[in-house]
């Protein structure tokens, strides 16, 4: 898997990964890495067909990004969208391997 620095989208938005986040993305099983690429790219692309308009449904009152989650098996990924720069910056990998596995809950 190459690194994870930045790159460009079919939709022209930037993907970044932060200081935080790159080492923790390069660490993950590879099968994990390509799915991980495929959603951010998916989430690019619904992000550009929606209304130039809507631009502050991803900040706080206007100015600072929200902070959204995505999920991948085990894996939990802080990223913020910011329209006006046309990038999505991945923030934080968080594992969830403290969770009790699946089918053996209470």
């Amino acid at each position: 898997m190459s690194a994870w620095n930045d790159w460009l989208t079919r939709s022209f938005f930037r993907i970044h990964a932060n200081s935080i986040a790159a080492p923790k993305l390069a660490e993950l099983p590879v099968e994990v890495q390509t799915r991980l690429r495929r959603m951010l790219h998916d989430i690019t692309e619904l992000v550009d067909l929606t209304p130039n308009n809507t631009g502050r449904m991803w900040t706080t009152g206007g100015e600072e990004p929200i902070s959204l989650y995505l999920r991948v098996g085990r894996v939990q990924v802080r990223y913020s969208i910011s329209e006006d720069t046309r990038s999505l910056t991945i923030e934080d990998v968080i594992p969830l391997d403290d969770e009790e596995p699946l089918g053996k809950t209470g």
